[in-house]
C-alpha cells in the first residue's frame, strides 16, 4: 500500500506538518523538564571536584584519626517524653528508623558529644563544632557549636526545622590557647581534628 499525498499539497501544508511535528517535540520536552524539576529530590554536592581531589587526604586524616585513638559517645534528647532519645547509633527508642514526610515544626532537642582518650579519660578543654545535615532536603543545613559543661561533656541546643533524619557531623579539637591539655595526646596530634558523622532521628 502505498502512502497517497493530496493532489493539493502546498506551502501550507508543509508548514501545518512542520508545525505540529516540532509541536510535539517542545511538548514532550517541557513535559520531561517539569518533571525532572518538580521531582528533584535537592540532593547536591559542594565543589564535588574539589573534593575528589582531596580523597587521598581524607585517608590520611583517617589513618591519623584512627591513630589518635580518640573515642566519642554522642546522645541526642527531645524535650518530650513521647518523643524518645537517640543515641550514637542512629536508632530511636520508639523503634522509628524511617525518613518522615518532611513535616514542619520546631524539632528542639538536646546534642551531647562525651569525648574520651585512648585510655578513657575524659577530655576537656576541646573546642567542637560542626553542622546538621538533612541528607534529602536543600536548604536545611545549619552550622552549630558545642559548649563545654564538664566531664568530657559538650552540648548544643538546636532547633531542627523538619522531622526525619539527620546527620550531626562534629569536629573536636584542642583549644591552642590552652597548654595545660596538650598531654592528653601524642604531639604529632596536637593539632589534629577529630571528625564524627552520626544519624539522628527528630520527632
Amino acid at each position: 500500500m502505498k502512502l497517497r499525498l493530496p493532489e493539493t499539497l502546498n506551502g501550507y501544508h508543509i508548514f501545518a506538518a512542520f508545525a505540529a511535528f516540532f509541536g510535539v517535540v517542545f511538548a514532550v520536552n517541557g513535559i520531561m523538564v517539569f518533571m525532572a524539576l518538580s521531582s528533584w529530590s535537592g540532593l547536591s554536592t559542594d565543589h564535588p571536584y574539589e573534593r575528589g581531589l582531596r580523597y587521598n587526604k581524607t585517608l590520611e586524616a583517617m589513618a591519623q584519626r584512627d591513630a589518635l585513638g580518640w573515642q566519642e559517645t554522642i546522645v541526642f534528647t527531645q524535650p518530650s517524653a513521647a518523643s524518645g532519645t537517640v543515641t550514637s547509633n542512629g536508632a530511636a527508642s520508639d523503634g522509628a528508623t524511617s525518613d518522615a514526610t518532611g513535616a514542619e515544626g520546631d524539632g528542639q532537642g538536646r546534642i551531647t558529644l562525651e569525648m574520651r582518650d585512648r585510655d578513657g579519660e575524659l577530655l576537656e578543654g576541646l573546642l567542637v563544632a560542626g553542622q546538621i545535615w538533612r541528607p534529602t532536603n536543600e536548604g536545611f543545613d545549619r552550622p552549630i557549636e558545642l559548649k563545654a559543661v564538664g566531664a568530657g561533656r559538650y552540648e548544643a541546643d538546636v532547633a531542627f526545622p523538619l522531622r526525619g533524619n539527620w546527620l550531626v557531623r562534629l569536629n573536636a579539637r584542642h583549644d591552642p590557647n590552652r597548654q595545660d591539655i596538650v598531654r592528653h595526646i601524642e604531639s604529632e596530634h596536637a593539632g589534629f581534628v577529630f571528625g564524627v558523622e552520626k544519624r539522628i532521628y527528630v520527632q
